[in-house]
């Protein structure tokens, strides 16, 4: 009669923690799906030399015209007709 109720007793325990650690990960997946992921949007502007699209914070900007590098926006300058 002691090994049958040994075994009843750990038989409940093990029913009781495989509820529990299921409750958990159910919760965890719950909580995973409702936070919303932080992407950053950047707006994109494209270079007038090469055509490269970069991030506007990333660009040099000179009469509304975008470049992606300095020796680009020299090179843009010295092909203007005067």
């Amino acid at each position: 009669m002691g090994l049958f109720r040994l075994l009843a007793i750990l038989f409940v325990a093990w029913l009781i923690y495989a509820l529990i650690k299921r409750y958990v990960a159910q919760k965890q997946i719950r909580t995973r799906k409702k936070t919303p992921k932080n992407r950053s949007v950047e707006k994109m502007v494209r270079c007038q030399t090469c055509q490269l699209h970069i991030p506007e914070q990333e660009a040099i900007c000179k009469d509304g015209r975008y470049y992606c590098s300095q020796a680009h926006l020299e090179a843009d300058s010295q092909n203007k007709p005067d």
